[in-house]
This record gives C-alpha cells, sequence and structure tokens, in this order.
C-alpha cells in the first residue's frame, strides 16, 4: 500500500514538473524583435576626392502625432566651393506607431521645400509579441535631385494615417556625398538600417526574454583594401538610446556612454575617431545595446587614404549588403528549468526502480 502511494506522489510529481517546463518554454515569445536579428545594408561604397556631411538639424522629440498633425526640421548644409553632390540622403526617423493600443506601420507624407517625397527604401522593426508592440522605423528617401548645393532645406511629415492613429518621430537627418576637385581622397560606406534592441526589462518589470549577448547587432563590415588609413572617422545614428551602458564595437575595441543625448536624448549622433582600431581586410562594426531599449539606425564611415597611383581608378564596386540574422536564444531565468526538471525526473525514477 505504501508502495503505491508513494509510486502515485511520483506520477503526480513528474506531471508537475512537466507542466513547470511547458509553461516556462510557452512564456518565450516564437519572435522576439528585441533580439539582433537585422544587420544593416549598405547603401553606397566608393573612393572618391571629396567628402561627406550628415545633419540631423533641429530635429526634436515629437511626441504622439494624431491624424493630421505635422512635424518640421530645418537641415542646414555646407558644401565646399565647387563641390558636386554624388547623391543625398533624407532620412525619416520614426517610432511608437499604434492605432488604439494596437501596433501598425505608419501612413505618412513626407515633403522637402514644399516637393512631396517617394519612398526609397524602408527598415522596420518592432517587439513582435506581447503589450506595446509598436513598431519603429528608419525610412529613406533620394533628394539627390533637390541638394545641388549650400542652403537650408526644410523638411515636413504629416501624419495621413486613419483617425485615432499615431505615430512619433525623433527626428529627420540629412546626409550629403559630394566630390570636390580641392578634396581628399577618400574611401566612404554609408549603411542604413533599424534593429529594436532591448536587453533590459519592460516598463512593468517583466523580461525582454533577451540578455546584452543577444543585443549585438551588425552595422557594418567595411573591407579595407585602399591603404594606407590615415585617418577614419565613423558616424552612429541610435534611436531612442539615451543610455551609457550601450556599446559601441569596432573589432576587439568597444566604447560605453557613446548615447549620451547628443544631440538630444531620443537621437543620438556618436561622431568618433578610429583610425588606431581598423585593420587591413574585413573589419566588424557592431552596436550593442546594454540593459535598456535602443534603436540603431545608421553607420557612416569615412576613411582618408593615400591619393592613387597616376593613371589608376579611384572607383571601386559596391559592397554587398549584410546577410544573415543572430541565432535565437534561450530564455533568461528560464534555460535552465527544462534540465533540472529531466534530472529529479530520472533520480526519482530511480529511487522508485530501486526501492
Amino acid at each position: 500500500m505504501e508502495l503505491n502511494i508513494f509510486k502515485s506522489n511520483i506520477i503526480l510529481c513528474i506531471i508537475l514538473l512537466s507542466l513547470l517546463t511547458v509553461t516556462a518554454a510557452a512564456q518565450e515569445p516564437e519572435i522576439n524583435g528585441y533580439a539582433a536579428d537585422k544587420p544593416f545594408s549598405t547603401f553606397g561604397h566608393d573612393t572618391i576626392k571629396g567628402g561627406l556631411t550628415y545633419t540631423v538639424g533641429d530635429s526634436y522629440y515629437s511626441g504622439k502625432l494624431w491624424t493630421g498633425d505635422t512635424y518640421t526640421v530645418h537641415n542646414p548644409v555646407s558644401l565646399p566651393e565647387g563641390a558636386v553632390v554624388k547623391f543625398a540622403r533624407l532620412y525619416n526617423y520614426w517610432t511608437w506607431s499604434a492605432k488604439g493600443s494596437t501596433g501598425r506601420y505608419p501612413d505618412m507624407k513626407l515633403t522637402l521645400d514644399g516637393v512631396e517625397l517617394d519612398l526609397d527604401r524602408q527598415y522596420n522593426d518592432r517587439k513582435g509579441w506581447g503589450i506595446y508592440d509598436y513598431p519603429a522605423g528608419t525610412w529613406s528617401y533620394d533628394v539627390t535631385d533637390y541638394i545641388t548645393q549650400s542652403g537650408s532645406f526644410t523638411a515636413v511629415v504629416e501624419n495621413t494615417g486613419p483617425d485615432g492613429s499615431f505615430f512619433c518621430m525623433n527626428g529627420v537627418g540629412l546626409l550629403v556625398v559630394y566630390t570636390d576637385e580641392e578634396g581628399k581622397y577618400i574611401e566612404y560606406w554609408v549603411n542604413e538600417g533599424c534593429d529594436m534592441l532591448n536587453s533590459g526589462l519592460e516598463d512593468d518589470g517583466s523580461s525582454t526574454y533577451t540578455t546584452a549577448d543577444q543585443t549585438i547587432t551588425e552595422m557594418m563590415t567595411p573591407i579595407i583594401s585602399q591603404g594606407p588609413v590615415k585617418k577614419a572617422t565613423l558616424w552612429t545614428i541610435v534611436q531612442s538610446g539615451n543610455w551609457d551602458a550601450n556599446r559601441l564595437w569596432v573589432n576587439d575595441m568597444n566604447w560605453s556612454g557613446i548615447c549620451d543625448g547628443t544631440p538630444h536624448p531620443d537621437l543620438d549622433i556618436d561622431i568618433r575617431d578610429i583610425t588606431g582600431h581598423l585593420t587591413a581586410g574585413k573589419n566588424t562594426i557592431q552596436f550593442q545595446a546594454v540593459e535598456d531599449y535602443a534603436v540603431p539606425s545608421g553607420s557612416f564611415l569615412v576613411i582618408e587614404i593615400e591619393p592613387p597611383v597616376d593613371g589608376a581608378s579611384t572607383s571601386i564596386s559596391l559592397e554587398q549588403s549584410a546577410e544573415g540574422a543572430s541565432a535565437s536564444k534561450g530564455t533568461p531565468g528560464f534555460e535552465l528549468i527544462p534540465a533540472i526538471a529531466l534530472i529529479l525526473i530520472i533520480s526519482l525514477l530511480t529511487s522508485v526502480l530501486t526501492r
């Protein structure tokens, strides 16, 4: 009789442990947009005699823009006398888009000095589970035909979505790459993207199911072949990431404090000399969200090089876009439960069999 009761208790324990294991596994979302899964794409890569300039003008965090609301940014551009614009890109950094409490991708119209622009490329990401599953994005526009000289250029974003819909703006950036016969020889990379990262806790204190080693996104993998490098400057653009612990990685070197609220807390622009940290061949440039929510949204690299040998071409082929995604990881705090449950089950069964 006692043996039967003991066996019944063992079976009950096994059932409870199994339920615990299943419950723990079910809490982790199948798709978690907080993990690094969207490596950046290379829009432009070349060697020229000229330069690169980037500004977010008087961008600011808008708060909720409801249907019909507008958001205006003035972007000043200063180019050398005689410079010729190779290409110009306007970047629309938006976030927190929803209708009611349901996340949705926004409907918007963007004009530059009164001219409505067509969207060229869009990079989006979203949490993908739970409450506040609101997407964010970096939308880019080709404005080469409208930026031909120095001046101030006015961008206006309008919410054209259905009644009750809203989104927020973190800013509008303007990038210009130009040639200049009086300039320096440079090799540049322009990489674009949007990767929502979070390795901290949710606002309500619940888990985000990601750890800091899962929130390292690949922004750029430049191959340095035009040497020697005289100077290297890197621009890192991050939405909503005003947190000192976030890190920039260049090969084995890393820095914290790159998200210091410059030029404003919701759109960090870090400009950094990385001359001594690049190597011949392939390099890797990454952003890591540490205990925080952040959305890296752009990476521009300019290296100053020695003038080419007379007669040699300075033009090089476009670097292939980054591919692949980071592998999914286990749920922090829960990954040991199945193993522990299995050990307990084996131990209990062994006890029964040897009783």
